[in-house]
């Protein structure tokens, strides 16, 4: 089935599914599009839901002539404008997600609708490095899964900026410095960053970070102790 409706394209061969997805999605646009300050988007979401994992893993291992590693828990991937998911079923049989439930699913989907709406205001849509990037999509998702994963940043400015996808932690790592920026940047000055996301300064992101983290952690261990 292949529902189109403001702005939203998706591809699944269950009614019911469809319906559900494209609700919940209709529902989160005008949190992630008035946070951006936008009113349109230049193009549709694009999802494709795989109830076959065969085929899922075939498409993301095979890029052109380039094949590509399959990790296993991938559960969905941005490729030619669509994000491609498993099925909520397939999802939640994966091994690392086994006490997710339907409400991480559409967040997965609210974090790649986040990439759509950000990419609205990039000054140069050729530079897109993902530390900014995935770390607003996870905040604004509400990916609350990365949250309190990580008390300090451990790892350079160069693995987040050259290596994100490889470093481990690196979603935690990206949700945290976005609640740093969130919380001590103006919405204005944050937007600003977000669109030129190549002249954040990394190191110093990080070293403001674990301070926050710290000063965090200590009223938190405080408060208990109250």
């Amino acid at each position: 089935m292949d529902k189109r409706t403001n702005g939203v394209n998706l591809i699944c061969k269950d009614k019911e599914l469809s319906n559900k997805i494209i609700n919940d999605l209709n529902a989160f646009k005008p949190v992630a599009m008035n946070f951006f300050g936008i009113q349109n988007l230049s193009r549709n979401f694009n999802i494709k839901i795989y109830d076959n994992l065969e085929n899922f893993i075939n498409f993301v291992t095979f890029d052109g002539e380039q094949p590509r590693r399959y990790h296993i828990g991938t559960v969905a991937t941005a490729r030619d404008g669509f994000a491609h998911i498993l099925s909520p079923e397939l999802y939640l049989k994966d091994a690392h997600h086994t006490n997710c439930t339907y409400d991480d699913y559409i967040k997965t989907l609210k974090h790649e609708f986040v990439h759509v709406c950000h990419e609205e205001i990039l000054k140069d849509k050729n530079i897109m490095p993902p530390l900014l990037m995935e770390g607003i999509a996870t905040r604004l998702a509400g990916q609350t899964k990365y949250a309190n994963k990580v008390n300090k940043i451990e790892c350079s400015a160069e693995d987040l900026i050259c290596n994100f996808y490889s470093t481990k932690k690196s979603y935690a790592y990206a949700y945290e410095i976005m609640g740093y920026l969130i919380n001590n940047t103006s919405h204005e000055n944050l937007l600003n960053l977000l669109s030129e996301p190549q002249k954040a300064n990394v190191k110093k992101l990080i070293e403001d970070t674990n301070i926050f983290l710290k000063k965090y952690n200590k009223t938190t261990e405080n408060e208990m102790h109250n």
